[in-house]
C-alpha cells in the first residue's frame, strides 16, 4: 500500500509547529493556492513590512 504524502506533517517537521498550527497554515496556502514555504515566506514579508 503506498503511503499518502501528507504536506502538514511535512511543515510541522520543518517549521516545528504544533499539529493544529501545521494543519490551519496547510489549509490556509492550500486556501491560496501556494505551498506552506511559499506561504510563509509572504506571511513574514508582511511582518516585516509593519
Amino acid at each position: 500500500m503506498k503511503r499518502k504524502n501528507n504536506n502538514h506533517l511535512t511543515a510541522m517537521r520543518a517549521y516545528r509547529l504544533s499539529p493544529t498550527l501545521a494543519h490551519s497554515l496547510y489549509i490556509t496556502a492550500r486556501s491560496l493556492d501556494l505551498n506552506e514555504s511559499e506561504f510563509v515566506r509572504m506571511a513574514l514579508d508582511r511582518i516585516r513590512q509593519n
